[in-house]
């Protein structure tokens, strides 16, 4: 009788006001989330070194890692009746106005692999100071940035490509929130002092491309951005990156002339003109400022940092010359599982076959070397399937037009020595029958 009463009370109270009701529980969620990250990344603040050999757990936060972030030691995943798990994301149509293409090879992927937790990275330059931690719930190592500063990699000794895109992780801990600012600058510069001013001393017209983020106490961030070209610009009210929301993939996608801008799945800022179409870039800096930043604990983290050469004509590459090789559909590390970033990739494939209704394909998985060479094939195979299951059920593709393989590590197309090269060699591949 007791359990009657209780549940026709909260019924009621639930008619009388249920949008107070929908709102508290929201706020609860919300602040759980959040308090659950900031959680993980003060664990990093212990400086805890990782076990010798162990192994990711089977949570999501620590195996969702894509097929271009994560090593490729396979693990197969089934479901409770002994059948593949479901290789299709449920939620891969939250990224359905997410139209970013990662470029087609890979020139930087930067896990920090190589480097001891503890250290600043060996191939990195800095006048201040970071160190590499490692984060419950994430995987990998991150570069962990408390203090003023510039640091940037050193290998990039070049110019960059006219059209690349940059992708990386970005962390921040409550204590950042108001004071701290944390910029990205992909700039030309001729020495390293001028790499150290963040291109401020540049000479006129120099070319050069700034953003930076400052997560507020608000529910929404703050964006700040310039270029040679366009000058300082603000946007405030950024709910993908604050003090609720502190981690965020960032996605920039240079195309000669114009510079787009993603967080997460939204497109924050696609500028037409910001740049000279002839700028030559040269330098990729990460910078942070803030007179307060070290006596109030503040921290950022970044990590999974790729660069790569601007997207290929994927008609062109498809039609005429008949196979695309994509790095943009991405997997949680070890399964076939796609996850939600990929819908880009896959709609550019889709609007290909769309047009060319007589197309047919072969969809081919590849790994790299790192694992079991058999769970390797089985694995390429599973997520060229996955990939076909979403062509079908996301973009109403005809199952008649597309095959499937899969080849493990047996065609690579770089090095399995280094992480670029097997970041390249974890790719999709699209062979025109």
């Amino acid at each position: 009788m007791k359990k009657l009463l209780l549940v026709i009370t909260f019924s009621a109270y639930g008619i009388s006001c249920p949008a107070q009701l929908l709102d508290r529980i929201k706020n609860k969620v919300e602040q759980k989330v959040a308090d659950q990250v900031d959680h993980s990344i003060d664990k990093a603040l212990e400086k805890k070194k990782p076990k010798e050999n162990t192994k990711p757990s089977d949570s999501p936060d620590s195996n969702t890692q894509s097929a271009e972030t994560g090593v490729d030691t396979v693990k197969t995943t089934t479901a409770p009746n002994g059948a593949p798990a479901s290789a299709v994301s449920t939620d891969i149509t939250s990224y359905s106005r997410f139209d970013f293409i990662p470029g087609s090879k890979i020139i930087v992927h930067e896990d920090f692999s190589q480097d001891e937790v503890g250290d600043f990275p060996a191939n990195w330059n800095t006048r201040s100071g970071a160190e590499l931690v490692t984060i419950d719930g994430r995987q990998g190592k991150w570069l962990r940035i408390n203090q003023n500063g510039v640091f940037y990699p050193e290998y990039l000794t070049s110019d960059l490509p006219e059209n690349f895109t940059l992708q990386l992780d970005l962390l921040g801990n409550k204590q950042v929130s108001n004071i701290g600012e944390f910029m990205i600058s992909l700039m030309q510069t001729s020495d390293t002092d001028q790499k150290f001013d963040w291109g401020k001393n540049n000479a006129p017209g120099t070319p050069s491309f700034n953003i930076s983020f400052q997560p507020t106490s608000s529910s929404n961030g703050d964006l700040r951005y310039s270029s040679n070209l366009i000058g300082t610009q603000y946007k405030h009210g950024v709910p993908e990156f604050n003090l609720n929301k502190n981690a965020v993939k960032i996605s920039i996608w240079k195309q000669k002339q114009r510079v787009r801008v993603y967080l997460d799945s939204t497109k924050v800022l696609d500028l037409p003109r910001a740049l000279d179409a002839s700028a030559a870039l040269n330098t990729l800096t990460f910078s942070s400022e803030n007179p307060d930043f070290n006596q109030k604990g503040g921290a950022f983290f970044i990590g999974n940092i790729q660069l790569a050469i601007g997207a290929a004509d994927t008609r062109n590459k498809l039609i005429t010359e008949g196979k695309f090789t994509t790095h943009g559909i991405l997997f949680d590390v070890n399964r076939d599982q796609i996850l939600p970033q990929s819908y880009g990739a896959l709609q550019d494939i889709a609007r290909i076959m769309q047009e060319n209704a007589s197309l047919r394909v072969q969809i081919v998985g590849h790994t790299d070397a790192d694992g079991n060479d058999n769970s390797n094939l089985d694995l390429s195979k599973r997520r060229a399937n996955a990939v076909k299951e979403a062509m079908i059920s996301n973009f109403n593709i005809d199952g008649a037009r597309l095959e499937t393989d899969g080849k493990g590590k047996a065609q690579p197309i770089d090095s399995n020595e280094t992480p670029v090269g097997k970041a390249n060699n974890r790719r999709v591949e699209f062979i025109k029958l």
